[in-house]
């Protein structure tokens, strides 16, 4: 809905020294609110984030295996409520506000999401990506991840698309975890963000690619047996891997990765806003419509079919995919 013009691919990111006056106590948070599950769920599932990891299902969802860790992702503040205590104050970050403002040049942000990514040691991604885009009455409330992706990144949907301003802030004493981005677009020069301790990167990241360097020593490998269900947690002073109640394997603090994100729905003025959020704006049904027609594929009569259908989000993955290898 916020039109945005993007000469370069993407918006120039804002970069942000000493987020928090007490960085350690965001380590202590996550240290405190696992377990954590793969954010791969948010492409594949569909499953809410507070129920991802709390043991009641099991999934036999086929995932690329790229996708399958060894990161893990806990929300703590969705839809503008904080769901874990001191959330808030992260939430209403000033300076993540006042950075969205500047960068998209609106009057109205309005933070939505906090969450944390925390990784264990492994080689660096071999691919960049961009974030979930949302729209006007799709979204993640009820859409799944891979859906939105391949709206996000086909373009078929920019006159209902909600800009977003993402901050994702580092709390890593380890080696490595060095953030990749391309400002320019991603057939231009990329820059290396080097500092993990207390700094941020407010960026355009459902536009701009990124990507996380090598975490760990070289040759670092994550543990055997992962699959969507793994889930990370802290037991007993050490960060334990555990699938199906085996623990796979354990690191210290310094071994593990924390970042955490921001993310808040930016609008040019307060009008476009209410127009946004009271509007009727797309369903899923629609949405479902018109990429299975741009993929010359017959239209679903029942759009729960077709969110089911692996044969169509594998269709969808391969035309207008949000990451890139080369």
């Amino acid at each position: 809905m916020v039109r945005v013009e993007r000469p370069n691919g993407c918006l120039e990111p804002v970069l942000i020294d000493d987020v928090v006056a007490d960085p350690d106590h965001i380590r202590d948070l996550a240290r405190a609110h696992g377990p954590y599950f793969m954010p791969a769920r948010y492409l594949v599932t569909g499953q809410p984030a507070d129920t991802a990891a709390d043991g009641t299902f099991r999934t036999n969802a086929d995932v690329p295996p790229g996708l399958v860790g060894p990161t893990w992702r806990g929300d703590w503040a969705v839809g503008g409520h904080a769901l874990i205590d001191d959330a808030s104050a992260m939430l209403d970050h000033q300076r993540f506000i006042e950075a969205a403002h500047h960068m998209f040049d609106a009057e109205v942000v309005v933070p939505e999401h906090v969450y944390v990514n925390l990784s264990t040691p492994m080689p660096g991604q071999g691919f960049s990506h961009v974030d979930i885009a949302e729209f006007v009455g799709v979204d993640r409330t009820n859409a799944p991840g891979w859906l939105l992706q391949a709206m996000g990144s086909s373009g078929l949907f920019e006159d209902a698309r909600i800009s977003i301003a993402t901050a994702v802030a580092w709390f890593h004493t380890g080696e490595r975890g060095f953030f990749r981005y391309w400002p320019k677009g991603r057939g231009a020069d990329s820059i290396r963000h080097e500092n993990m301790w207390n700094t941020a990167v407010v960026g355009d990241n459902d536009f701009m690619h990124h990507q996380v360097e090598r975490i760990g020593p070289a040759g670092a490998r994550p543990p055997t047996g992962l699959t969507i269900d793994t889930t990370l947690d802290h037991v007993e002073g050490a960060w334990s891997v555990i699938e199906a109640g085996a623990t796979l394997a354990e690191y210290t603090d310094d071994e593990v990765r924390l970042s955490l994100s921001w993310k808040a729905r930016v609008y040019a003025d307060d009008a476009t806003r209410v127009a946004a959020e009271t509007g009727d704006g797309l369903t899923v049904a629609e949405a479902v419509r018109v990429l299975a027609a741009e993929l010359d594929a017959p239209s679903p009569t029942d759009v729960a079919d077709a969110l089911a259908d692996t044969g169509f989000r594998s269709a969808l993955a391969a035309r207008w995919s949000g990451y890139r290898s080369d």
